[in-house]
Order: C-alpha cells, then sequence, then structure tokens
C-alpha cells in the first residue's frame, strides 16, 4: 500500500542520520503536533498488538517501527508540521481503516457465536416443549372417562319443505345441580395424579383451585366456575354421553365442559318465565 511504501523509504533516510547539538525548543502549536503523534504511535501500537496471531501481524509491527522512525527524524530535525501532515495524509487513514476491519471481523465472530448459541437453546426449546407435550398426550390418555355414556334420544328440526332430516343447532339450557359434585385429576408437586372434587356447595378455596386448573389447562384467564349441570355432551370419541359436568363463566358467556377432552360447550341457565 501507499503508506507503507511512504513509510519505507523516509525510513531509509531517516536510519542514516543521527540527532546531534543541543535539545530543540518548540512552540505552543509544535508540542501539540508532537503530542498528537504520539497518541497516533501509540494507537499504532495497540493496533498491532490486536493484531497477534494473524497474517498481518508482521505488517502491523512494521508500519509501527517505520512511523516512530519518522516521528523521530522529523522531530529531530524541527519539521513538526510535515509530521503533523504526514499522519493527517496516511496515519490516520490506516489506524481507521484497519480498525475498523477488524471491528468487523470481531462483531461478526459473536454474532455468529451468538446466533449459534441461539439456534442450540431454540433446538433444545422445541425438544422440551415436544416431550412435555408428548408426556401430558400420554397422560391424558390414561385419564378415566370423567363423563359415562348413556344412551339418549337425538333432537331433529322438520322441516316441512326440506327431503332429509337435519339437526337442530340451539344452546341447550341448564339448570345448576347444587348437589353433585365433578371429578377431577390434576398433578402433585412429583407429578403424579391427585382426583379432587369439586360442586356449587364447595368451598371457596376448592373452587379456586379448580378455576386455576382449568385456565392452566386449557390456557384460559379470568374464569369463574358456576356449579355443575346434568347434560348431553359431545365427546372425543363420537359418542354423545350424558352425565354431570362443570359449568364456567368465561368472556361475557356461560360453558360446559367436558373433562374427558377440556372441550368448551356454550349453554345457558334456565330460568321459568324467560325465554
Amino acid at each position: 500500500m501507499d503508506f507503507v511504501r511512504t513509510l519505507f523509504g523516509m525510513n531509509n533516510e531517516a536510519s542514516k542520520r543521527e540527532v546531534v547539538g543541543s535539545p530543540v525548543e518548540f512552540g505552543l502549536q509544535d508540542v501539540g503536533f508532537i503530542q498528537d503523534s504520539n497518541r497516533r504511535l501509540t494507537l499504532l501500537q495497540d493496533l498491532s498488538t490486536r493484531y497477534q496471531g494473524t497474517p498481518h501481524e508482521p505488517k502491523m509491527k512494521t508500519v509501527y517501527e517505520k512511523t516512530e522512525n519518522i516521528h523521530s527524524y522529523l522531530v529531530s530535525r524541527k519539521k513538526v508540521h510535515e509530521l503533523e501532515m504526514f499522519h493527517l495524509q496516511n496515519t490516520d487513514h490506516f489506524i481507521t481503516t484497519f480498525t475498523a476491519i477488524l471491528d468487523v471481523h470481531q462483531k461478526f465472530h459473536d454474532l455468529t457465536h451468538a446466533s449459534n448459541g441461539t439456534a442450540r437453546k431454540l433446538e433444545d426449546s422445541l425438544q422440551e416443549s415436544k416431550a412435555a407435550a408428548l408426556k401430558r398426550l400420554e397422560k391424558a390418555a390414561n385419564l378415566p372417562e370423567l363423563v359415562k355414556p348413556v344412551q339418549t334420544s337425538v333432537q331433529f328440526y322438520h322441516d316441512r319443505g326440506a327431503k332429509a332430516t337435519v339437526p337442530r343447532l340451539y344452546v341447550p339450557e341448564i339448570s345448576i345441580n347444587t348437589v353433585e359434585k365433578v371429578s377431577y385429576y390434576t398433578h402433585d408437586k412429583s407429578d403424579q395424579l391427585v382426583a379432587r372434587e369439586v360442586g356449587f356447595t364447595s368451598s371457596k378455596i376448592e373452587k379456586e383451585a379448580f378455576q386455576e386448573h382449568i385456565c392452566v389447562r386449557m390456557g384460559l384467564k379470568d374464569v369463574s366456575y358456576i356449579g355443575n349441570a346434568l347434560l348431553t355432551i359431545p365427546n372425543n370419541n363420537g359418542i354423545t354421553p350424558t352425565g354431570v359436568v362443570p359449568v364456567i363463566h368465561w368472556e361475557g358467556c356461560l360453558y360446559a365442559i367436558n373433562l374427558n377432552d377440556y372441550r368448551l360447550f356454550p349453554v345457558r341457565i334456565f330460568r321459568a318465565g324467560i325465554k
């Protein structure tokens, strides 16, 4: 590069000269230039240190040594202004360029290392999530049927103009059962299944425990337990059993929960005289 060639050329002349005589006196501006030159030499030395262990290490060391010789030569000849111009035209650009190259290389190395670490953490997290989901599915498959199926009739809506019988879509009306309790299963601290019950007459603590179980199990928020009701409710195996199921209030509506598969079904409470 031009800068290195300049350094090498000037060094040949500088190395052949010796400084003799009394110490040279400098003005304030000259002293400032010399201090700036020393600062640049320090930066070159630090840069050479940072390039240790790289193919550019010998070149960086040579540049520092040649620049130091030029500094000594021009100062001894009281050519401080020429020294400042030399640094402005060569040294500053050299320091800026090779510092930027090293910084970019370091950032790329750090980002690559961080990306690899993040990718490994993400992969580990995904594997843990898959394992946890599989474990939950295995446990769910071993849960007993909480809503026992019985033979029930299906209501149909018959339209005189229709050629086929079409099931009627409706929101069933329910009555809260104040006596019956329903069973559900949670996990204790040792991850063992524990059977619990909840009903209209259960304590506040028991109801709150059931609400928390539903929130965690179904990913819901602000759930309120209302009570239990006798209801014919769809099941995940195609059978439509009739049994006592819990009823909750969520997002302004009432829902019955099939505890076999934890699905929600909208319902409304039957009130005499209200259609």
